[in-house]
């Protein structure tokens, strides 16, 4: 990940809101999705631009409930290791539709 200004999007957050019932779940979903597989929260967090790490941890609870990420404990930091799923090409998808445009393929897992 470097760097996405998506997360502030009105038209992501709305359809995020239509799609997931949760503003900040496209974005955060995206975000895994365009990682290496495996992310930090607070990282995640600061890489959306949310002030707060609050802000992702409903959509990392209920991705790992869903079995969709699992957790790993690392040396002072806890991990989620993104697990193989069609979901995070159509979370793409959506992000892409929302924003009008099309996800460039060399970002998908």
């Amino acid at each position: 990940m470097s760097g996405v200004s998506y997360a502030q999007s009105v038209r992501v957050q709305k359809l995020s809101t239509t799609v997931f019932g949760q503003k900040h779940r496209l974005a955060t979903m995206a975000a895994i999705a365009q990682s290496d597989g495996l992310v930090n929260p607070t990282d995640l967090a600061i890489e959306l631009g949310f002030h707060a790490q609050s802000a992702v941890q409903a959509p990392i609870r209920d991705l790992t409930e869903a079995g969709l990420i699992t957790r790993q404990d690392g040396p002072g930091r806890v991990y989620y290791r993104r697990n193989p799923h069609p979901i995070w090409d159509a979370a793409l998808a959506l992000l892409g539709q929302a924003l009008g445009s099309e996800v460039p393929a060399d970002s998908r897992p």
